[in-house]
């Protein structure tokens, strides 16, 4: 089920660009696209980009989208974190994710929702499950950061995922193994088409020591490099996480023997030496985005993780700091009636009609039954936030 409480392996967040796009929505059926068509598929049938960043939009515009989308695989999402393709779209990954009551499983573990100009499509498997798939002992895959890397001619979308055990005591029992990378293909031509589930990766064995490093946490690809960022909760008192961040090249990060990890002055390959880049103590949230905007790196999180009040943003000209701390919004966990936000995100690549930048917060009810006869309570809002 979607998750509520503070120790969660992703975030929630949006999609869409102007109101318009409530008119692309499914209702509230199955989707009816032609039994010939290949798998996986979009649907609705979203015409194709016309190869240009589309106009500023404002947040009052995303949230009055996002309130009225009606997709029959998408009625409440968990983690949001976005990415935009070389043809103009953006793509959307989601975890838990609430359907339809037409649709069965009624909730999978992870969705994608894929964005072109003013219409949105979900990405629909054969079996209309999730798009990473669960594992076959039922570990599931809770996306957490999303980019687009390119290997040689070929460019790709990688997703990474926290692995999760769940138990059987409610929305705080699970526990998380470790990361996995998935990278789908963009099939040529493809302004119609839906990415293509191509390979997976362990980043890191199973273990359910609570005190690993969630690495996958957040993610950027910036000037050939793919900057991989993870959290760690130190401690099971902490609140806040501490960050750390390791880097490969773009086109060779397939092989782990080019893995760098950064020990506080280099970068080295002994992930064991790796040193935290901000201390848990005013640390980040366990998901988080980290993104290259205007020639700096911009952490965006909750201050004190997700149990915080207050989205801040940190600035650098470097991936690896000195970070400088910015208050950003106030977005407190619990209104004291179960309704709960947490993990805000920032969408640098979604121009605002007033230059700030866009950042989404996941919201979430305690009350599983109440989510699902009214799933808008668990989709993401839109606010702003100061762009560096």
């Amino acid at each position: 089920m979607l998750r509520a409480g503070p120790r969660l392996a992703g975030v929630a967040a949006s999609l869409v660009l102007v109101a318009a796009l409530a008119a692309c929505s499914g209702g509230d059926g199955a989707p009816t696209a032609s039994p010939t068509t290949a798998y996986p598929r979009l649907t609705p049938t979203c015409p194709a980009p016309a190869g240009t960043a589309p106009p500023p939009v404002t947040v009052a515009e995303l949230n009055r989208v996002v309130a009225g989308l009606d997709l029959p695989l998408w009625q409440a999402g968990d983690i949001g974190a976005s990415a935009r393709l070389p043809d103009q779209r953006i793509v959307w990954v989601f975890g838990d994710t609430v359907r339809s009551s037409r649709v069965f499983p009624r909730v999978v573990a992870n969705s994608m929702l894929v964005s072109s100009g003013l219409c949105a499509s979900q990405v629909e498997t054969r079996d209309h499950g999730p798009v990473i798939p669960d594992r076959a002992d039922g570990v599931v895959h809770w996306p957490m950061s999303v980019g687009v890397v390119k290997d040689g001619n070929q460019t790709g979308l990688l997703v990474v995922s926290g692995r999760i055990r769940r138990g059987t005591g409610g929305p705080f029992d699970f526990t998380y193994l470790g990361s996995t990378a998935t990278v789908f293909a963009l099939p040529a031509g493809g302004g119609t088409r839906a990415p293509e589930l191509a390979y997976q990766l362990d980043l890191t064995p199973d273990s359910t020591d609570g005190a690993q490093v969630n690495w996958g946490s957040a993610m950027t690809v910036q000037d050939g490099w793919i900057y991989l960022y993870g959290t760690r909760l130190p401690t099971r008192t902490s609140y806040g996480r501490a960050l750390y961040v390791a880097r490969a090249p773009e086109a060779q990060a397939r092989d782990r023997n080019t893995w760098r990890f950064w020990d506080g002055r280099a970068w080295v390959p002994d992930y064991a030496q790796a040193r935290e880049i901000l201390p848990a103590r005013g640390g980040v949230s366990q998901t988080l985005s980290v993104d290259a905007v205007n020639g700096r790196f911009v952490i965006v999180s909750k201050r004190d993780g997700d149990l915080g009040d207050t989205v801040y943003a940190w600035t650098s000209t470097s991936p690896t700091g000195p970070w400088t701390a910015t208050r950003g919004v106030r977005a407190a966990f619990e209104d004291g009636e179960g309704a709960l936000q947490y993990a805000p995100l920032a969408h640098p690549s979604i121009e605002l009609e007033d230059g700030k930048l866009l950042i989404s917060i996941s919201r979430n009810t305690t009350d599983f039954a109440r989510l699902l006869s009214q799933p808008t309570l668990g989709r993401p809002v839109f606010a702003e936030i100061d762009r560096p």
